[in-house]
């Protein structure tokens, strides 16, 4: 063990002992609309995993209109920056980033070893648009919209990843996407893609059976605004503002319960009804506007999720940011998506959102929580700051959207060529937390539960192969998969390897699309899956076809196992003391049982699950 000290001291402990999100309830008990201040904990969790330099960073290239903004407000305020992140690091962020998966050996090596200028642009234009990248980001999406096979079937849930996957690889527009949602009509939502979104939302009576109208529409209008705008109006669905958010959030302090009505009655006309009439079935549904019973929202509808509603008479629509009204004569719906998508809230929250995955906290921070009455900083509510950290910038990113089309891979290529997404998480000097504001450094986030698995068997190079439930599709890696009731439903797995991976996957965080979000805090339970889990412990074995095996079988040199086993794991090569500790470990184990040893401890490092 004195050997594993020398490989891993003073690290494992930050990692699974490191800062906890917390989520604090708002005065009125709802735990949706947080106040945290995450940037200050991604900060702490930075410095205490990241070593300090001694010399001050120079200047960077200013690569985009992003670099104007965050370079710009750093050398107006003096604020200290870190240096840009060597080719190891950024090559290993990036391939997290982008597509969720760490990259080979073979790849970091070639990419660290290239001399071109331009490579880490060229790596972007490979990687952003390709399958892996879809794989990653349909996941993604589908973890933010909590698309859940108990909601909408096993074959609707299906249906929904490879219509997200083929818009994603097709680079549909982002609103064009946004408005098949709001306006999707389907006999079945099991072969019509986008119908899930709305469908997953739809709200019941106590009996189980029947669908609150109106309950459903308050759930559509909150779900939308929250996941396209970064507006929560879950309090606001229950209650007026006031006397509830004074001390979270100023404009929403100004909303009136009946503005929600107004919001959601533009699905007045929408029918969302259970498919029981050919199979007895809970998860099937049809969706359409022919709703000739009940019409419109009434002020006097019962609620099942909701408090009661007190009032008469119906709700005309109105959007609640600005007060258009649908025109005469069109659609409730396709007025919605009309209003919705052509607004700037739009295309703000959605790049806020997106910047927040790559640089660990959004402009606007948490991204679901925009008060639209603190964005102006020249027009501030007494005893309010501004919001945005940088808000010039968001409204530049969100024109630059609007302008692309609202391309998505567009925007992706823009941050990630940014020298601000490409800073080192170490940084010069004393760090102070005021800093962190500036995103003067790369924040250090732990990668999510399905990147860790993905870590271990694509570095070991032993999959477990996963079959789609419903489907004759295997993958090898938990990005692939359609949701994480697989792990629970895969024709092809056993109970206990069932069992094990869904162990595994929750105890990192896994998000389970019914209730939670996914988490990245740290538990001494992940501490003892990493030392002692035989999933861990299998994958660090030589077994046949694994990449320890391939190198035992073609009688790699000692030095050469420990290198590679370095690159394959944690993209860089051995330091010297890490070298010479991995050789005596090989001397004194034998080349299988020290090349086991040397990887269980490679796994077993902070960096391999954290990326910098």
């Amino acid at each position: 063990m004195k050997l594993a000290g020398m490989l891993i001291a003073g690290t494992f402990s930050a990692a699974v002992f490191g800062q906890q999100l917390q989520n604090p309830r708002t005065p009125d008990g709802h735990p949706e609309i947080r106040s945290i201040d995450r940037r200050a904990e991604l900060s702490a969790l930075t410095e205490s995993l990241s070593a300090g330099g001694t010399a001050a960073a120079g200047p960077v290239a200013r690569r985009n209109f992003i670099d104007e903004y965050i370079f710009g407000k750093i050398e107006r305020d003096g604020v200290p920056h870190a240096p840009l992140a060597d080719d190891e690091t950024f090559a290993r962020r990036l391939y997290i980033d982008l597509t969720g998966r760490i990259p080979s050996g073979k790849e970091a090596r070639a990419f660290a070893a290239d001399g071109d200028p331009a490579k880490r642009d060229k790596l972007i234009d490979k990687l952003v648009g390709s399958i892996d990248w879809r794989d990653r980001w349909t996941h993604w999406h589908l973890d933010l919209w909590r698309t859940s096979q108990n909601r909408i079937g096993w074959a609707g849930r299906n249906l929904f990843h490879d219509y997200i996957a083929d818009a994603l690889l097709l680079n549909q527009p982002y609103d064009e996407l946004a408005r098949e949602f709001l306006t999707a009509e389907a006999r079945s939502n099991w072969y019509v893609g986008p119908a899930n979104y709305l469908v997953r939302w739809a709200q019941f009576a106590d009996n189980c059976t029947e669908i609150m109208h109106e309950d459903t529409a308050d759930e559509m209008t909150v779900m939308m605004f929250k996941h396209f705008m970064g507006i929560d109006l879950q309090c606001v669905s229950c209650h007026d503002g006031a006397n509830h958010l004074e001390q979270v959030n100023v404009w929403l302090t100004e909303r009136k319960r009946e503005e929600l009505w107004a919001q959601a009655a533009f699905f007045g006309n929408t029918r969302v009804l259970r498919r029981v009439e050919l199979r007895n079935t809970q998860d099937e549904y049809r969706i359409d506007d022919k709703d000739k019973t009940r019409a419109g929202y009434s002020r006097a509808a019962p609620s099942t999720v909701r408090v009661a509603r007190l009032g008469e008479g119906m709700v005309p629509p109105r959007f609640i940011l600005g007060g258009e009204t649908p025109a005469a004569g069109k659609p409730l719906r396709q007025e919605l998506a009309r209003i919705f998508t052509a607004h700037p809230q739009f295309a703000r929250g959605v790049v806020n959102r997106f910047w927040a995955e790559f640089m660990g906290a959004g402009i606007v921070d948490p991204v679901d929580g925009f008060d639209l009455a603190r964005m102006d900083p020249d027009n501030l509510p007494d005893g309010w700051d501004a919001q945005p950290t940088h808000p010039e910038l968001l409204d530049r990113l969100a024109q630059d959207f609007i302008d692309s089309g609202y391309d998505l891979q567009r925007l992706h290529k823009t941050i990630a060529k940014s020298s601000a997404y490409q800073l080192a998480s170490s940084f010069p000097g004393e760090w102070k937390p005021a800093y962190a504001k500036y995103f003067a450094r790369k924040f250090v986030r732990r990668m999510s539960s399905e990147q860790v698995y993905d870590a271990v068997v694509k570095a070991t190079n032993l999959h477990i192969p996963i079959q789609i439930p419903q489907t004759d599709k295997t993958v090898k890696y938990m990005v692939q998969m359609r949701g994480p009731a697989d792990l629970k439903r895969a024709p092809n797995l056993d109970l206990k390897t069932q069992l094990d991976l869904q162990f595994f996957a929750e105890s990192f965080g896994q998000a389970n699309r019914e209730f939670n979000e996914p988490k990245r805090e740290g538990s001494i339970v992940q501490a003892a899956l990493m030392m002692n889990s035989s999933l861990v412990k299998e994958k660090a074995k030589p077994r046949p076809g694994s990449y320890l095996a391939q190198l035992l079988a073609r009688g790699a040199g000692d030095e050469e196992m420990v290198e590679s086993l370095f690159w394959r794991f944690l993209t860089r090569g051995p330091e010297a003391h890490e070298q010479d500790a991995a050789l005596t470990l090989l001397a004194d184990r034998g080349r299988e049982a020290g090349g086991e040893d040397l990887q269980w401890l490679l796994m077993n490092k902070v960096e391999f699950f954290f990326h910098r």
